[in-house]
């Protein structure tokens, strides 16, 4: 038990630490670093991590779900075509990620291109398992893709937009805003809380079952990421169904992402450090460049729709569905569109690079 406190002690320092000093993304990222320093000097203790996802999965999905009313379904059909170029963009630079990983190392083929595929950890870990590939390269390779997203994303956009506007002062921000309609929106449009209900303990009671059913359904019919996408859908059922909802506490969401950044930093070992030192340079080459990759589908989604940058950067990122949905709340993006366009991308992975695999190499 004292190494679990000691555990959520360094993780609530370091978004201390992180907020205190207006680093980006503190929940996720300052709970990381120092979750991980304890994990590096040997004092991380067993427990079940995955509890912990589960919970920050919820809390996350309940979030998201809270943000779709009547005004945000009708934005939902300009997505299609976003998330199809989001995608196919994905494919490709996952692709290209793993043939050139192929090239510059002596890793198998197979073991490459999974390692380079802008999916899951667990997902990768399960089909690298499934295709006789090197399990722990490919989790490696994950991890990094997986760090280098989330520590690198939040500090562009939040660099790029500030550069944007001060290029553009006295014109009109270079950071497109949220369509008039949503600036507009009526009052009818918005989920009907009273303030009453906000403090209501039988409306807490309401919301955490439903997102808890949505869950564990997600969960069942192995939705990608199916816990947080079935409480999210969950959710957003009852808000369009008019239902009343308290908000979710600022603390609870905190809560979630610090328990997101300690479970990336369970991944983070001195063995995995020692193993990656042996083929450093051309992961750190090709993750650069698959970064790189991914901000130039970001500027085309921005060119293509005209939403914010912090939006689009984010939307197309290579970190994980409920790392960026949690950051793209920090970067004032819209927590909505990174949420189902993430979803749509991961979703889009998993079912065609299965299947491309087994053609390929079984």
């Amino acid at each position: 038990m004292a190494g679990i406190l000691l555990v959520f002690a360094a993780g609530i320092g370091g978004c201390l630490v992180f907020r205190r000093f207006r680093l980006p993304a503190p929940g996720v990222l300052g709970s990381l670093s120092f979750a991980a320093a304890l994990n590096l000097a040997g004092f991380y203790p067993e427990f079940p991590l995955r509890y912990l996802v589960w919970f920050s999965n919820i809390v996350i999905g309940t979030y998201v779900g809270q943000k779709v009313n009547r005004t945000s379904v009708r934005i939902l059909r300009d997505l299609p075509v976003p998330a199809l170029t989001i995608s196919a963009g994905m494919l490709a630079i996952s692709f290209a990620g793993g043939g050139l990983l192929y090239l510059m190392s002596d890793l198998s083929p197979v073991t490459a291109l999974l390692g380079s595929t802008a999916g899951g950890i667990s997902e990768m870990a399960l089909l690298s398992m499934s295709l006789g590939a090197d399990v722990a390269s490919v989790t490696l390779l994950q991890v990094f893709r997986l760090l280098a997203a989330i520590l690198a994303t939040p500090i562009f956009c939040r660099r790029w937009t500030a550069w944007c506007e001060g290029k553009t002062q006295g014109a009109p921000s270079c950071s497109c805003p949220l369509p008039q309609e949503i600036q507009d929106m009526a009052d009818d449009d918005l989920p009907p809380w009273r303030w009453e209900n906000r403090l209501s303990a039988r409306g807490f009671a309401v919301l955490a079952a439903v997102a808890l059913a949505g869950g564990f359904t997600g969960f069942r019919l192995h939705l990608p990421v199916g816990i947080l996408t079935g409480a999210m859908f969950a959710v957003s059922i009852m808000n369009l169904a008019g239902k009343e909802q308290p908000p979710i506490p600022g603390a609870l969401r905190t809560t979630a992402q610090i328990g997101i950044g300690i479970t990336i930093a369970g991944n983070i070992t001195a063995d995995t450090l020692r193993q990656f030192t042996t083929m450093a340079g051309p992961v750190i080459a090709i993750t650069l460049a698959m970064l790189a990759a991914s901000l130039s589908l970001g500027f085309l989604l921005h060119r293509m729709t005209g939403w914010d940058y912090p939006t689009c950067l984010l939307s197309t990122s290579l970190g994980g569905l409920s790392q960026m949905s949690i950051i793209s709340e920090e970067m004032g993006a819209d927590p909505l569109r990174v949420s189902i366009l993430q979803s749509v991308r991961l979703l889009t992975i998993l079912m065609v690079f299965p299947l491309l695999m087994t053609f390929l190499f079984t």
